[in-house]
């Protein structure tokens, strides 16, 4: 399946990224509403740009990507920065729930967002969590509080953990709105393997850990260590685009097992238990939901 890519601006003033499967609006009309919402939340400091291999790859497995930058100001930052917050998941929401409507738009009758999933990385997927339990935080959250859309379900986040970085202590958090996997590079020295397994049992379930042997922080960038963003000291063992490509693969597995019930995507994820070359290793506890 072919992807089109345009950019638009959110109506936080955010600019944003759209991926999308490219077929004719004569099918989108005969479709309806068929192609789930899913938000991309950056990890820090990293520009948009950088998931742009990622985001084709899981928008080619039918849903619709979208990719802010989201600036805020940030400590000793002279200039707000490229930090993702818990609102961004909303302003996605709402902006393509315009989109679907709107008969000048790309999305119009072709987006889902009655079906929405979140991919996070690193701090972004850290966001992503907080944002599905309702949990907005001073420094992640621009509101008192805060309330995911509804039709969040699940979340694939990459290269996180339920540790706080000042303390060190695990974060408790209700995931119990969305099935959430754990996705991890084997090599990841910034975010620490077996920090995302302690945090994996503190998910609510349906739940998956999927480990991805010789990649690090970095397996969802085009690129590893964006420039920019805290480099990982870890050099993969696996390529860049082969990182990239089994994060891709297995990202859209979850969330087609989980949004779209796809007993293809569900054989991987529950029976399989990983990809037939031993590189991907899956730890699920599921239930029907």
């Amino acid at each position: 399946m072919s992807v089109h890519i345009f950019s638009a601006t959110l109506p936080s003033g955010d600019e944003a990224d759209f991926y999308l499967p490219r077929i004719a609006r004569s099918a989108n009309a005969r479709r309806g509403d068929g192609f789930p919402l899913v938000a991309l939340l950056q990890g820090a400091f990293v520009d948009k740009a950088h998931y742009a291999d990622v985001a084709r790859g899981v928008a080619r497995r039918g849903f619709v990507v979208v990719v802010p930058n989201h600036f805020r100001a940030f400590g000793e930052f002279p200039e707000p920065v490229l930090l993702s917050e818990v609102n961004v998941v909303t302003d996605v929401f709402e902006a393509a729930c315009d989109a679907r409507d709107d008969r000048r738009s790309p999305l119009y009758r072709l987006v889902d967002t009655d079906r929405m999933g979140l991919i996070g990385h690193s701090l972004g997927g850290s966001v992503g969590l907080h944002a599905l339990a309702g949990e907005g935080p001073p420094g992640i959250c621009s509101t008192p509080t805060y309330t995911p859309p509804r039709s969040l379900r699940a979340a694939a986040v990459y290269g996180t953990s339920l540790f706080d970085i000042r303390s060190g202590r695990l974060i408790v958090l209700n995931t119990a709105q969305a099935d959430v996997a754990l996705i991890q590079g084997s090599r990841d020295a910034i975010a620490a393997p077996d920090k995302t397994l302690q945090s994996y049992a503190a998910l609510a379930k349906p739940r998956a850990l999927i480990e991805i042997d010789g990649a690090n922080h970095y397996a969802l960038c085009n690129i590893d260590n964006p420039p920019g963003a805290p480099p990982d000291s870890a050099v993969p063992t696996l390529s860049q685009r082969a990182s990239g490509a089994y994060a891709c693969r297995w990202i859209g597995h979850w969330l087609r097992a989980r949004l779209n019930k796809d007993p293809w995507a569900r054989l991987w994820i529950e029976r399989m238990r990983g990809s037939l070359d031993g590189v991907v290793k899956v730890k699920a506890e599921l239930s029907a939901r």
